[in-house]
């Protein structure tokens, strides 16, 4: 992975599945985090959480802005590889999971999607969480009972900054296991958000849906964002050409 405004990033999409299939068959265990504009925002204030982030296996960009600016300042085409897309690519391989922070009903109408597709359900466990700050969380409970069921994929929707400071609190307790900071993954898989259809060049606009549906939460965290991504573009700018002219 290469740093791009300060967080480890994978763009390739081929190299990155090919990490985790590779985690996945040697039962390992990793944390894997998908950076949004949230993410990415409170990384740059949030020392310690840029820390977690950089600490992960590989991250994936899942923000059709973030890759835009980055192919600018880098002068490569990137796209983004959204939570949502990479839910969908394992949840319907037959792997062992568990959900973490998912609903029963909502894990049983993943399951059900499943049975629509002719796909196998039955290795899809949910561990319920309690509504806790990440610091009060029994990590060493919690991963006993995850360890018991030998899974290969972990999924935690907690939401960030939340879901990827878990996974590096946990980490130390687990067996095995790939560990995703998923976010609202769960809930486009059932339908209950959408990913739009329509793009415009590399941009997705996933955020225009939840804007309609949760639209105080989101334009709290877009305001943020832009404002911070000028200075980010040229710092990035500034260290691009830094690099080039080091010695080799």
């Amino acid at each position: 992975m290469q740093k791009y405004f300060n967080i480890f990033l994978e763009f390739n999409h081929k190299k990155f599945y090919g990490i985790i299939e590779d985690t996945i068959q040697k039962h390992s265990l990793c944390y894997v985090c998908v950076v949004d504009a949230n993410v990415l925002t409170i990384a740059q204030h949030n020392l310690p959480y840029q820390h977690v982030l950089n600490n992960s296996l590989i991250n994936t960009c899942d923000g059709s802005s973030i890759a835009m600016v980055a192919g600018w300042v880098h002068h490569q085409k990137f796209r983004a590889l959204n939570g949502p897309e990479i839910f969908e690519h394992y949840i319907e391989k037959d792997y062992k999971h568990i959900l973490l922070g998912s609903t029963s009903e909502t894990t049983q109408q993943i399951k059900e999607v499943l049975i629509r597709k002719n796909l196998n359900s039955i290795n899809i466990k949910t561990i319920p969480l309690p509504f806790l700050s990440v610091e009060s969380f029994d990590y060493q409970s919690i991963a006993k009972e995850i360890n018991q069921l030998k899974p290969d994929i972990i999924w935690v929707s907690l939401g960030a900054p939340k879901q990827e400071i878990f996974m590096n609190k946990i980490l130390p307790f687990l067996d095995q296991g790939v560990m995703f900071g998923i976010g609202a993954a769960f809930h486009f898989y059932i339908g209950k958000l959408n990913v739009p259809h329509f793009k415009l060049g590399s941009l997705r606009f996933i955020w225009l849906n939840r804007l309609f549906n949760e639209p105080n939460k989101l334009i709290q965290r877009l305001i943020p964002y832009m404002a911070i991504m000028p200075s980010l573009y040229l710092e990035e700018r500034k260290n691009r050409k830094q690099n080039s002219v080091l010695p080799q």
